[in-house]
């Protein structure tokens, strides 16, 4: 019995998205993965997983990046505006942030200083990036993201992308479509 209840859950979680707005996990490795939410508008996430409740995720839509830091245990009050520091091996910067929900920040916020150059960040991050340092203008403790293990996860990212562009819809080889 446990076998088989084993096998239901593995065949619902590879289940593809369906209309309602879930996740279809394109692929993931060491704590990352990749997947593309079939919501209004649809975007594709690149998400980091420590395990012990934190998380980390990109979201890029045809229209908006997004960068979201989330700790189950957090509540955090609907009007927070904060500043989280950044560093990476040369350089600290300050970045914005604010309630995104009770669990999570949204990191350069739409119109802050900075939130241009996102897209930037997770393109670089598949280009062998350094581990980023989180540090929080609360008692949280410093947040070590390893953006150094994403870069095996491109060609997924850039197939979820690609995805987006055409409006959700997937390729499907056939036997026409196949040159040889």
């Amino acid at each position: 019995m446990k076998i088989l209840t084993a096998m239901v859950l593995l065949a619902s979680a590879l289940q593809p998205a369906s209309a309602s707005g879930e996740t279809e996990w394109m692929g993931g490795a060491r704590q990352w993965s990749v997947g593309y939410a079939n919501e209004q508008p649809a975007y594709c996430r690149l998400r980091w997983d420590s395990e012990i409740g934190k998380t980390m995720e990109f979201r890029q839509s045809a229209s908006e990046t997004f960068w979201l830091v989330a700790k189950t245990t957090w509540d955090i009050p609907a009007d927070t505006k904060t500043e989280v520091m950044l560093t990476d091996r040369q350089v600290t910067k300050v970045v914005a942030a604010e309630f995104f929900d009770k669990n999570t920040l949204r990191l350069w916020p739409v119109g802050s200083k900075g939130s241009a150059g996102l897209k930037k960040i997770i393109k670089n991050s598949f280009a062998g990036t350094p581990d980023v340092q989180l540090t929080f203008a609360g008692d949280e403790g410093d947040w070590t993201l390893p953006l150094s293990r994403v870069d095996q996860l491109y060609p997924t990212f850039a197939q979820c992308l690609k995805r987006l562009e055409a409006g959700g819809k997937l390729k499907q080889d056939s036997d026409t479509s196949k040159p040889f």
